[in-house]
């Protein structure tokens, strides 16, 4: 998702707890962490632009009801490394823009850095992983595996033509994604197929650890639904093996 910056937005933090509690590391186990009724252990800056409709976290802007600035609601459940994460999307609007942040971090006003697994209705970005609010930005685009060494050096492969992974998607319906995340090793899915790689082993920017949350931007009216939400934490042995 790209993002957009406004002076009228209040210093406003969002800061989740640490600790995941039931959330331990086993490897095995996928746990719900949105119950499909309420926003409980979910929270933005502004909660009037979320809600649950059709059993899912929707965030939607009008032209009436519109941010100054991207608005993210966090999962306040603590901050995950290793894990795997699966949900169902839908999104609509000519320029809807979101995605699923990974870890992350939450700064200034509750915006969200770091790793995303993109969402569009346009251009390359659905199933590719995006450096938010970074100066990387594009780090594996839509059926590419990329590398990235300690030195910051980026090798991209290309695997599959970026068009096919996403011919036949009505992202009007529902869509599985699916993010793997092992070590440096992050791999993205979208209705079970690839579509992105990426080895991220950059010295000082590469994240082992942080928030998930979810976007929506301003500008044009959109809506973005996200339910079925379910987290695996990894132990670092299952992570590596």
């Amino acid at each position: 998702m790209r993002y957009k910056h406004s002076a009228l937005w209040l210093l406003i933090a969002v800061l989740p707890a640490v600790n995941l509690g039931a959330f331990r590391p086993d490897g095995q186990t996928w746990k719900k962490i949105f119950n499909g009724k309420t926003l409980d252990g979910w929270k933005a800056p502004d909660m009037s632009y979320f809600s649950v409709e059709d059993g899912a976290i929707t965030g939607q802007t009008t032209r009436e009801h519109n941010p100054p600035e991207n608005q993210f609601i966090v999962w306040q459940g603590g901050k995950v490394d290793d894990f795997e994460l699966r949900f169902k999307f839908r999104i609509v609007g000519p320029k809807a823009n979101s995605g699923m942040q990974f870890r992350s971090q939450v700064k200034e006003r509750g915006l969200v850095h770091g790793y995303q697994a993109d969402i569009a209705t346009s251009g390359p970005y659905l199933g590719a992983i995006w450096d938010e609010y970074g100066e990387r930005r594009a780090l594996a685009a839509r059926g590419e595996r990329s590398v990235i060494n300690e030195a910051g050096q980026k090798t991209a492969t290309r695997f599959a033509a970026a068009e096919a992974l996403v011919k036949g998607i009505n992202l009007q319906g529902w869509n599985e994604y699916h993010i793997t995340a092992r070590g440096p090793q992050i791999v993205l899915r979208i209705n079970d197929e690839v579509t992105a790689e990426l080895e991220d082993r950059e010295s000082g920017k590469a994240a082992a650890s942080g928030v998930l949350a979810m976007p929506i931007i301003p500008g044009e009216p959109m809506k973005v639904q996200y339910k079925d939400i379910q987290l695996k934490v990894l132990s670092k042995k299952s992570a590596r093996e």
